[in-house]
């Protein structure tokens, strides 16, 4: 009886801990996007327009660092027409 003590306490613990631990989804709203980077955009309209928009995603990350949320809003802001 002692040994199913001894695993179930700190299993019980861990639950407790981790429920209590945890936030609600959507608890905290993110922060806007940064600027795009305009000489990047140069860079980047002709491979949207060859190749696609996740290409063209993929080439803003490299030529900027940016993360994949602010590189996709980025490229989103380019005019298809131009």
């Amino acid at each position: 009886m002692d040994s199913f003590w001894a695993i179930a306490l700190p299993i019980l613990a861990f639950v407790v801990g981790f429920l209590l631990g945890r936030k609600a989804p959507g608890s905290e709203p993110l922060a806007p996007p940064a600027p795009p980077d305009a000489a990047a955009l140069d860079a980047v309209r002709p491979i949207l327009a060859a190749d696609g928009k996740i290409s063209a995603i993929r080439a803003y990350r490299e030529k900027t660092g940016a993360g994949l949320r602010d590189a996709k809003f980025a490229v989103e802001t380019i005019d298809p027409s131009s």
